[in-house]
Parts: C-alpha cells; structure tokens; sequence
C-alpha cells in the first residue's frame, strides 16, 4: 500500500510546479498587470499546497513502512517463543 501511496505523490511531483509556463510567463505577458501578479502568487500557492500535501503523504508512507516491519518482527517473535513452549 505505501508504496503505491508513494508511487502517487511521485506522479503529482512530477507535473510541479503547477501550470509552469504561465507560473512563469504571467507577469512577462502583462507587465503592470494585477490580474497577472495575483495569477503568478495564486499558482505559486498552490503549488506550496500541493507540496505540502505529497510531503505528508510520504512521510505517512515511511511511517506505514516502519509500523508495519515493526509489527512482523514483533510476530515473528511471538511465533518463535510459541514453538519453544512445550506442550501440556
């Protein structure tokens, strides 16, 4: 699971930053523009947002992996103190 998770916030990386031409161009295009300026500032926010949102996801992936190897050693543990019980 985490690593299709991880898999999905790569995808969303790799389409960064969000609508890169006009996030580059805006201003250029209409120089003096406040339309363009807050077209510049809005797409730049987003992308801080979508950032964000990827970061924690991989952070919840490292984190799923790191339960997850925890708990099967916890169980292959226990299953290694049940085969040395003896019987009653």
């Amino acid at each position: 699971m985490a690593n299709d998770v991880r898999h999905n916030a790569d995808v969303i990386d790799a389409v960064m930053p969000i609508a890169r031409e006009q996030h580059v161009n805006a201003r250029r295009a209409m120089e003096g523009s406040n339309l363009a300026t807050k077209l510049q500032e809005s797409l730049q926010a987003l992308d801080t947002v979508v950032k964000y949102h990827t970061t924690n996801v991989r952070n919840f992936c490292t984190d799923t992996d790191y339960v997850a190897a925890v708990q099967e050693e916890l169980d292959r543990a226990l299953g290694a103190q049940m085969n040395q019980l003896e019987p009653r």
